[in-house]
């Protein structure tokens, strides 16, 4: 029987391993116990530190994913009654995908096994290895491109569904619409925009704090909403529509970084986040103002400003109630 002590910090894996000193001998074929106190004798095992080390570190390794091993840098072996232990540190390329294998006295001895306790954190698991079950997963290996793909895609297009600042900015954008050219030319300003900004929080470039662009979305909305008592040119709110855009970049930022990212593919999981917010804002332009022109046919096929001042009040007092909610009550 062996036992393992492995403490994880990022890409640095220490092993402590406690192996018998006779189990040792009947490896090697050396004499490091002393058969009449069963216990290790210090100076054989000092004489034979380069045999031992060799044969522990290979028969009992971290390594990548891909099963090459990580870069051993293992201590002196001591002696420990009638054991002996040995510290290795592993120093990996990354901190997915890593597997601790443990093959020592495993070959042709079914009943041989090593308890292994992990420490990651403050989090601790606990395994028992076998011949037949040899290897223990200290992390995950990093998601494949077509994973990444479908769950930032998934992960843009709830975070529209559920956002309903964003809808209610989107839709008070649109109440005075009745054409399709102006409808593109407010959605493409909107996107263009948020990309921008979105693009630039996650990657560092330009930050700002979640206590201010929460309320400038809140505002925006109130904003929107307003000005649709006063203009009903749609095809001239794209400027606008790009301006506050920016601003709700910054909000998709927030939600994306809360959400996670993988640093080994950061660039494919912004991307095809915006994309999925992307498919979320065209689903909700798609419902929004085929409805829209479903209910002109009922009024003279002509919008109501009655219908639009009423929703646009509403979204207003929304929007009010966000920022007083994101300001004064948060």
């Amino acid at each position: 029987m062996s036992s393992v002590r492995i403490d994880i910090v990022g890409t640095s894996v220490t092993t402590e391993l406690a192996v018998k000193g006779l189990d040792l001998d009947a490896a090697l074929g050396t004499g490091i116990v002393e058969r009449e106190t069963d216990t290790v004798r210090p100076e054989v095992l000092a004489g034979l530190a380069e045999r031992v080390v060799a044969h522990l570190t290979t028969g009992a390794a971290v390594a990548h994913a891909d099963g090459t091993p990580c870069d051993a840098e293992p201590g002196a072996p001591e002696a420990d009654e009638d054991g002996v232990v040995l510290t290795t540190v592993w120093r990996c390329e990354a901190d997915q995908g890593l597997v601790y294998r443990n093959r020592l006295f495993l070959d042709g001895e079914t009943l041989a096994i090593q308890n292994v306790l992990v420490l990651e954190g403050d989090e601790a698991s606990q395994d028992v290895l076998t011949a037949e079950h040899d290897t223990f997963r200290l992390s995950e290996p990093p998601p494949s491109a077509f994973a990444v793909i479908r769950r930032y895609t998934v992960s843009g297009i709830e975070h529209i569904a559920i956002g309903y600042d964003h809808i209610a900015f989107v839709v008070a954008l649109l109440l005075w619409a009745r054409r399709l050219w102006p409808v593109v030319k407010v959605v493409t300003a909107f996107a263009v925009a948020h990309s921008i900004t979105l693009a630039l929080a996650v990657l560092d470039i330009v930050a700002l704090p979640g206590t201010l662009v929460e309320p400038l979305i809140a505002a925006s909305i109130v904003w929107v909403a307003a000005e649709n008592f006063f203009f009903r040119d749609v095809g001239r709110r794209w400027k606008i529509a790009f301006f506050l855009g920016l601003v709700h970049g910054f909000g998709f930022a927030g939600v994306l970084r809360d959400f996670g990212l993988p640093q080994d593919a950061l660039v494919l999981a912004l991307a095809f986040f915006n994309i999925g917010v992307e498919i979320g804002q065209v689903l909700i332009v798609g419902v929004a103002v085929p409805l829209l022109l479903l209910v002109d046919r009922f009024t003279g096929n002509r919008r109501d400003p009655r219908i639009v001042m009423a929703t646009s009040a509403a979204v207003a007092a929304l929007g009010a109630w966000w920022l007083l909610e994101r300001t004064l009550l948060g």
